[in-house]
């Protein structure tokens, strides 16, 4: 009974004593205040700082890595790739085209020359260079009297001519000397693919127009195919010349004769240029041209005569 006695006096002055206390509760001081902000701070600042260097990771990182795109746009070979050329580089082989050219050194004649296996008359001849054929000078002999030039007809692909007669585009002497064969030992022969004979063939006129026939009789291994016939009136000095593909003759008015052809051992009549006055009397200087390709090409051969009609 004593403890309930004092039980009940002693929790009122408890309560008594609380009751005084609330009043009088302390503030926060100045310090816990400044204690606080400087937390807040500092907890701003680390949030600030986490939100700066996290996106400053990306940033960084992603540049750097970009130039793996160069895999997407890669170069494409070059023909050659063992020389292609670094990126922002020119190809050396453009430099190829600075290497300096010269023309090639033609030559012409003013007269039909043989073309022989070598520099020299010793040598058999296989083919003819004509007036107003062209060749490109392969080279020229020690002494500059004979030329290398392929040759125009198909007998061999290369010949010498001589340079008496010739005409050059460019100085001769720039022309590089090239070995030659050796002089044969025995002498040289005329190819009989252009040996033939020429006699006259008789004096003809028509209606006031006059000419000579010549008989033409071939020795050659080769056809003739082509002829030239220059006949001269050496009393006046008159000359006339007439070229063809054919072999035509006239015989005064009754006609005309037709060949294409002269083959080996055969013989036929070409008349030749007509003279508008009668040259019977006269001395007639006959010049024949006969070739195994039309256009007076091919191997070629000339024959002389003098006639008195």
């Amino acid at each position: 009974m004593l403890g309930s006695k004092w039980f009940f006096p002693f929790l009122m002055l408890v309560f008594m004593t609380l009751a005084c206390a609330i009043p009088g509760l302390a503030q926060p001081g100045a310090d816990i205040i400044s204690t606080a902000a400087a937390q807040t701070v500092i907890a701003g600042l680390t949030q600030n700082v986490t939100a700066t260097f996290t996106p400053g990771i990306t940033p960084s990182l992603t540049p750097t890595f970009t130039p793996t795109l160069i895999y997407l746009t890669p170069r494409f070979p070059s023909e050659t790739p063992s020389s292609t050329p670094l990126p922002g580089t020119q190809p050396a082989t453009v430099e190829v085209s600075a290497t300096p050219t010269f023309a090639p050194v033609e030559i012409r004649v003013t007269r039909p020359t043989h073309c022989r296996s070598g520099p020299g008359k010793a040598f058999e001849i296989v083919g003819s260079f004509l007036v107003g054929m062209k060749a490109e000078v392969i080279g020229r002999d020690p002494t500059g009297q004979y030329f290398y030039i392929p040759n125009p007809y198909v007998f061999t692909d290369y010949c010498w001519v001589s340079g008496k007669y010739a005409e050059f585009t460019r100085d001769p002497n720039t022309i590089p000397v090239v070995s030659t064969p050796p002089t044969p030992t025995g002498t040289g022969t005329a190819i009989p693919s252009i040996d033939y004979k020429i006699k006259g063939g008789g004096f003809q006129s028509c209606n006031g127009i006059f000419w000579m026939n010549i008989e033409i009789t071939s020795l050659s291994a080769l056809p003739f195919q082509s002829v030239q016939v220059q006949l001269q009136d050496a009393d006046k000095g008159i000359t006339r010349t007439l070229a063809t593909d054919n072999f035509v003759a006239a015989t005064g008015c009754d006609g005309l004769t037709v060949n294409d052809t002269i083959s080996i051992q055969n013989s036929v009549l070409i008349s030749s240029a007509k003279f508008d006055y009668n040259f019977k009397g006269s001395q007639m200087h006959a010049t024949i041209t006969v070739c195994t390709e039309d256009g007076l090409k091919g191997v070629c051969s000339i024959r002389k005569g003098t006639f008195n009609p």
